[in-house]
């Protein structure tokens, strides 16, 4: 799919119906919508969303909207999805110490890139902790070296407290919750 936009400037309608709406009926989650001003927002606001708290005052598991990048807050680990066409612009401190999402978000629609979104954030519901371990991508696996920083591979290691231990891999980020 081309854009001739940044592929991830989402609208309220698609991100009520698409990310909100996966989340109401589950245990744990509060959802919490603010503007870019951080007042809080009711679900039918013209305002645009720019964040959704999933633990309501909590706000230890939060995404912010930026069109340019979506940013996946977890305990103050940051999991950032940047739109491929500027990632050429993004320096080694820009992404430092976080988690950056390697797969061409620009090859999908918004419905599946707010599925992607939903699936990572479902893996910290009711979490309280994680760990985030960096590693040198494989010599199997090939991602596309930017002008000011490298791709790394990415390993979160949730706490919570589940019985049995599942695995889900974004591309080059694995989630154990």
């Amino acid at each position: 799919m081309m854009y001739k936009e940044y592929c991830m400037q989402f609208s309220n309608e698609e991100l009520e119906k698409k990310l909100i709406q996966k989340f109401i009926d589950i245990s744990g989650v509060e959802i919490k919508r603010l503007s870019k001003d951080g007042e809080l927002l009711n679900k039918d606001s013209n305002e645009p969303i720019e964040t959704i708290c999933f633990d309501g005052d909590k706000e230890n598991i939060f995404v912010n909207f930026l069109g340019i990048e979506t940013d996946i807050f977890v305990f103050d680990e940051e999991i950032m999805l940047i739109d491929e066409s500027v990632k050429n612009v993004y320096t080694s401190s820009d992404v430092c110490h976080n988690v950056i999402f390697e797969g061409e978000l620009r090859k999908l629609n918004h419905d599946e890139i707010l599925q992607l979104i939903a699936d990572i954030i479902m893996c910290f519901i009711n979490a309280t902790g994680l760990n985030v371990t960096e590693n040198p991508v494989p010599k199997s696996k090939f991602y596309k070296n930017y002008k000011y920083y490298s791709p790394l591979c990415y390993t979160i290691d949730v706490k919570n407290d589940a019985i049995n231990i599942r695995k889900k891999i974004f591309e080059n980020i694995e989630i154990n919750f």
